[in-house]
């Protein structure tokens, strides 16, 4: 693994424990589901903040090899970079305020999805692609979707349908990355 990764792996793996104890600890089913819901997700923002840097650094490199510093890749750096700080900021909230947390978590993800105009792809010709609103409605829409479903968690809303549809999306969303074979919607 590379030093990127080993970093973050060192800073979202406390949040992850953080959360395994709300979900060991939790008080009731209902916590104990959003608990584990958003466990996973942290692994897979783990994964995703060590891909998102390692590419960013694949496609610096090529890019300075053929030419002048592309401000695309510096603005997806910067978007890319803020948006760990604020899933940090929520995995280690919810380890302490659960429902807080994931809703700063959720925000995170909504800023990067409304703000990412490219995609990377550093073994390509062309290593930036623009990535339009068009193709990210789909992803848009499963954020809002688990912001709205958390809100009700929180104003303790059928509580426990709420969490079971956050880890219904959470599981869904690794089924459809992993599973699946077409990766296009992420």
């Amino acid at each position: 693994m590379s030093s990127i990764g080993w970093l973050m792996v060192l800073l979202f793996f406390p949040a992850s424990l953080g959360l395994g104890r709300q979900i060991i600890g939790g008080t009731g089913l209902a916590f104990q589901l959003l608990a584990l819901a958003f466990l996973l997700f942290s692994v897979e923002q783990t994964r995703m903040a060590i891909v998102d840097l390692e590419q960013i650094a694949a496609v610096r490199q090529q890019v300075q090899d053929r030419q002048a510093q592309d401000d695309r890749l510096n603005h997806f750096y910067r978007i890319t970079v803020s948006t760990i700080v604020l899933e940090l900021i929520g995995f280690y909230t919810a380890a302490i305020w659960l429902g807080w947390g994931a809703v700063i978590v959720l925000l995170s993800q909504v800023g990067f999805n409304c703000f990412s105009n490219i995609r990377l792809y550093p073994s390509g010709v062309s290593p930036i692609q623009p990535w339009d609103t068009s193709q990210r409605i789909l992803v848009l829409a499963a954020d809002g979707a688990a912001l709205i479903l958390v809100s009700l968690w929180m104003a303790k809303i059928a509580p426990l349908w709420m969490a079971a549809g956050i880890l219904g999306l959470a599981i869904a969303f690794g089924i459809i990355k992993y599973i699946v074979p077409s990766k296009k919607l992420f």
